[in-house]
């Protein structure tokens, strides 16, 4: 999230996760929405970005903690690592969506279930991968 690049024009932000069915279940192959959406906005990212500068900062020394405490970023950062976790272990992959408006978590859930048929959902899903 340090590094994430914001657009004023697309203030919206959502993690997800996506896993893929294993060859023991029902649907074997198929993608399905595992965690998220978690939303946050380009003021999230801001004050994340200023936490970490913030806890570099060998003049005024503070710790990671602290920094995004002061900046109301420990829960965001807090969620994001634990969503990462969580999908390493499940070998989920996480994606990025930016948006210029609000978009309802069941967007989400159709655009994975729909990735399992389209070429397009399914190049939207690649597109979007965080590495």
């Amino acid at each position: 999230m340090f590094n994430l690049k914001i657009d004023p024009k697309l203030p919206h932000h959502y993690i997800i996760s996506v896993g893929v069915k294993s060859m023991t279940d029902k649907d074997p192959g198929k993608f399905f929405l595992k965690h998220g959406p978690l939303y946050f906005s380009n003021d999230d990212v801001k004050n994340v970005q200023n936490a970490a500068i913030l806890s570099k900062d060998k003049l005024f020394k503070t710790k990671q903690k602290k920094a995004l405490e002061i900046f109301e970023c420990l829960d965001l950062t807090a969620s994001i690592s634990a969503m990462k976790l969580a999908s390493a272990a499940k070998q989920c992959t996480m994606h990025h969506f930016s948006s210029e408006h609000f978009i309802e978590d069941s967007w989400f859930e159709t655009l994975v279930k729909v990735a399992n048929t389209s070429e397009h959902n399914r190049e939207l899903l690649k597109q979007s991968v965080m590495r």
